[in-house]
């Protein structure tokens, strides 16, 4: 669009220059037709100035042509751009109207190995990183679907410096065990852990995790211990 815009005024004036050329040469035919020249000379330079008129005018024709086709282009761009203009408008507004679920939080200080206990436990992670749509609640670990929709939940654990017990992780829905992650004390000193699921979640349904029995985790401010999740569609 902007290389037409460029061209317009050159073409306007290639034109106007055209036109000026065909009429004076029209008019030197017109006052060599009133002379009525005899000469063979006279009537060669006749035929000459006819075919450069005959060729402006063809010139003429081409440029009105060009102008015209240009113009069309330049309408036809116009359009496209109109139109992809509204579709943005339309994604913007239909993407303000979602709702909009992120959170990710970790284990808070002070720095202390987690367990172990003699029964299972919740974890809370009190360390707030993100909480958009205020879903998790950090003062008892767990996430509340807002709305009906397609989730993704992730967790990490990490433990240092015990080879006496195992590190592991219980993922729940609704009071359902969903699975187990975890590894044996005996692996080492340090020992890191993650994994991550889509959920089919209903508006209500709750999503938390647990340290199993006996199990321990690393906690603090390091992030190493963590729970993330997000809406990857609404249903």
């Amino acid at each position: 669009m902007r290389q037409i815009g460029k061209m317009r005024p050159f073409l306007r004036a290639t034109v106007i220059t055209l036109l000026l050329l065909m009429f004076f040469f029209q008019d030197s035919v017109g006052e060599n037709k009133a002379e009525e020249p005899e000469s063979l000379q006279s009537l060669f330079i006749q035929r000459d100035i006819s075919a450069e008129i005959k060729f402006l005018r063809d010139l003429i024709t081409q440029q009105g042509l060009m102008l015209v086709g240009l113009q069309r282009a330049n309408t036809a761009q116009t359009s496209v751009l109109a139109a992809l203009k509204n579709e943005m408008d339309n994604l913007k507004k239909e993407s303000a109207g979602r709702t909009k679920v992120a959170f990710s939080a970790g284990i808070g200080p002070p720095q202390r190995i987690l367990g172990p206990f003699n029964v299972e436990t919740n974890l809370i992670y009190s360390k707030v990183l993100t909480n958009i749509g205020e879903a998790y609640n950090s003062h008892t670990g767990v996430f509340t679907a807002p709305v009906r929709g397609v989730y993704y939940i992730r967790f990490t654990g990490s433990e240092y410096g015990n080879t006496s017990n195992n590190i592991g992780v219980n993922l729940y829905k609704n009071g359902q065990n969903l699975l187990h992650l975890g590894e044996n004390g005996s692996d080492g000193l340090a020992k890191h852990i993650s994994s991550g699921v889509t959920l089919e979640l209903e508006a209500g349904d709750v999503v938390y995790t647990r340290l199993p029995a006996n199990y321990v985790l690393w906690g603090g401010s390091d992030f190493r211990t963590t729970f993330s999740g997000f809406l990857i569609f609404p249903m």
